[in-house]
């Protein structure tokens, strides 16, 4: 009951927040409009770099600060009758630094999620149908934690007028940010943005704002229980291809207020968090059935152009 008094009085945050902004509101464009969909092809396999902070508060302690700079890959393993999407995704570079307070700088070049691989089915809406993960008996945390911006987030259905908003509202599990999934129940406000040009590049674009509960739970080397929850607020931009419809860039931006139980034999014991996270992902290279693609350069087919005949007039 308290759970969902938390959800909805985040929703009426959200409603309040969005009624502020349509006082002065960008005027909806009636004679264009957007479509916002996935589409990765069998075979498809995409590098991204990741550049991250978080600020950590646990009780009256100083903040814990941290910058990330993660790379990732992204492939399509295949796409079913239904068109749905297997998707895996491999942390493969890392490099974190850490300080609090007056400590001193920490510096890592690896972490316990480097090169797991997970899976997620997704159709062309963000729908997640299915995940899983080969390494799910050992419980593990990415860098991000559990509760950090999701880029490949759900997008609704339809066409949308430029400046004009939707509501998108589901519970999807997590893989690219834990083993074992953590669980989000979320409703997220979208608007439609224009379309602009970069890096040659003719992106669509979009922007949310997102509330919602986290459950992370997971046990112990011991044994006992631990469970996470958290309060979610974020909001987010993402800009995508409007020829090959994948991201080419999100940031997000996650206030999370989380509560962490653990089960003792003396009782439950109860630790209370704030983490906020500043992510940027940006597309550095893409190799496809579609071409080759690096964030410097425009889109360059990998198949050999076929050789032209030359049609010679006779004397």
């Amino acid at each position: 009951m308290i759970n969902r008094l938390c959800f909805l009085c985040f929703a009426l945050f959200l409603h309040a927040i969005t009624s502020f902004a349509q006082q002065f509101p960008d005027k909806v464009n009636a004679k264009d409009s957007s479509r916002y969909i996935y589409r990765f092809l069998s075979g498809d396999t995409l590098l991204y770099e990741a550049i991250s902070r978080d600020s950590i508060l646990i009780d009256k302690q100083p903040a814990l600060l941290r910058d990330r700079i993660e790379r990732f890959l992204l492939s399509c393993d295949s796409v079913d009758k239904q068109d749905r999407m297997y998707l895996s995704q491999r942390l493969i570079d890392v490099s974190i630094t850490e300080y609090s307070g007056i400590s001193q700088i920490i510096d890592r070049k690896a972490h316990e999620w480097l090169n797991k691989k997970i899976s997620l089915i997704i159709d062309s809406t963000g729908k997640r149908h299915g995940f899983g993960s080969p390494d799910s008996i050992n419980s593990l945390l990415s860098p991000g934690s559990a509760f950090q911006p999701i880029m490949l987030q759900s997008l609704g259905t339809g066409y949308h007028l430029i400046n004009s908003g939707w509501i998108v509202e589901d519970t999807i599990d997590t893989p690219e940010c834990g083993i074992p999934a953590p669980m989000i129940k979320f409703l997220s406000s979208m608007r439609a943005r224009a379309e602009y040009d970069t890096l040659n590049i003719t992106c669509s674009r979009f922007e949310s704002t997102v509330s919602g509960q986290g459950t992370y739970q997971t046990q112990t080397i011991s044994g006992q229980t631990l469970r996470t929850t958290g309060i979610i607020a974020g909001y987010s931009r993402m800009a995508m291809s409007t020829a090959l419809h994948v991201p080419i860039h999100f940031f997000g931006t996650n206030e999370n207020k989380t509560t962490m139980y653990v089960n003792t034999p003396k009782g439950t014991l109860e630790q209370k968090a704030k983490h906020y996270v500043t992510t940027n992902v940006t597309l550095k290279k893409m190799v496809s059935a579609r071409g080759i693609f690096t964030v410097s350069g425009t889109l360059k087919s990998t198949k050999p152009e076929k050789s032209k005949k030359k049609n010679r007039k006779r004397k």
